[in-house]
């Protein structure tokens, strides 16, 4: 990374960025789906707001948002709803830092084990696969990867953090 960032939880006021962030996902990586998402905004937006309270923020040192990351828990897994790196800051690390907090406050949360899919074209999987996920299956266009979080590591990052 190139300049001092810090992870913060996120706040409401955080939905419009999420919601440009996504969209611009959608157009850049499967525009085909795009009119179809845009029919479904109020779910997404439901999902976002319900996932409000276990998404975390990447800001510069003045406060500015890089990105951020966006899960749920469901009994002993963690499902990765989102991540996603403003485009100027891509390539810095970042994805890996939001990753890497994904994982610790989720097995603080009681996760043992992490997932989430990728869309077949998506970049991202060179981060999921650099940071120890393993493919699993696959759900339509969709690649399918999950992770065994280690107890240890867990204990460590639930000290940590």
């Amino acid at each position: 990374m190139t300049m001092p960032t810090r992870v913060r939880p996120a706040e409401v006021s955080d939905l419009p960025f999420i919601l440009r962030q996504e969209r611009e996902y959608m157009e850049i990586i499967e525009p085909d789906a795009l009119l179809g998402w845009l029919t479904v905004l109020d779910q997404n937006l439901e999902l976002w707001i319900d996932c409000l309270p276990s998404t975390m923020f990447c800001v510069d040192a003045d406060g500015h948002r890089l990105g951020y990351v966006m899960w749920s828990l469901d009994g002993d897994s963690a499902t990765l709803v989102s991540i996603s790196v403003i485009g100027s800051h891509r390539r810095q690390g970042l994805g890996r830092l939001l990753l890497d907090a994904f994982e610790q406050k989720a097995s603080a949360s009681g996760a043992r084990t992490v997932e989430l899919g990728v869309y077949r074209s998506n970049q991202a999987h060179l981060l999921y696969r650099g940071a120890g996920y393993e493919a699993t299956g696959q759900d339509g266009e969709y690649v399918l990867f999950g992770k065994i979080l280690s107890p240890a590591e867990g204990d460590q990052r639930a000290l940590l953090g």
